[in-house]
């Protein structure tokens, strides 16, 4: 190897080191939670690919998922794409029109001891409670009564 080679590898190394700390650094950390549940394996192996699902387009941010295997918590990030942008909606009302929606997609996981919160990262934002067993059996009720 010419000495241009060697200087250029180290260069191109040194480069990719810094690119990939950087798309590590990205990797958001969702906010503590007290939820333990208790999922079966089966279901753990199918939730945790989602943590390797790129981000997702929605309505001008990105959307990602994080399952925790210890915890079987899923949190579904809907972060915002400029720092300036702010949430302009309150915890209780998203609440009230997500909460339904996670019991008809995750139900069967949900039942089995998973649970489910949305994080809505940014200015402005929030993480709602999660979504349990009890939770989905609640809004059963009060849409059945």
């Amino acid at each position: 190897m010419t000495r241009f080679e060697i200087k250029t590898r180290t260069v191109l190394m040194a480069l990719a080191a810094v690119v990939l700390s950087g798309c590590q650094a990205m990797k958001l950390t969702p906010p503590a939670s007290d939820f333990v549940g208790n999922l079966p394996d089966e279901y753990k192996e199918e939730l945790v690919a989602l943590n390797d699902v790129p981000s997702q387009p929605f309505r001008g941010g990105v959307q990602t998922f994080q399952f925790d295997p210890q915890t079987s918590l899923l949190t579904v990030i809907y972060r915002l794409p400029n720092p300036r942008w702010y949430w302009n909606t309150h915890k209780a009302d998203a609440e009230l029109d997500v909460f339904p929606y996670i019991c008809e997609q995750f139900g069967r996981s949900i039942s089995a001891g998973l649970g489910v919160r949305f994080w809505y990262s940014g200015n402005g934002g929030f993480a709602t409670d999660v979504v349990t067993g009890e939770t989905c059996r609640q809004l059963n009720a009060v849409e059945a009564g």
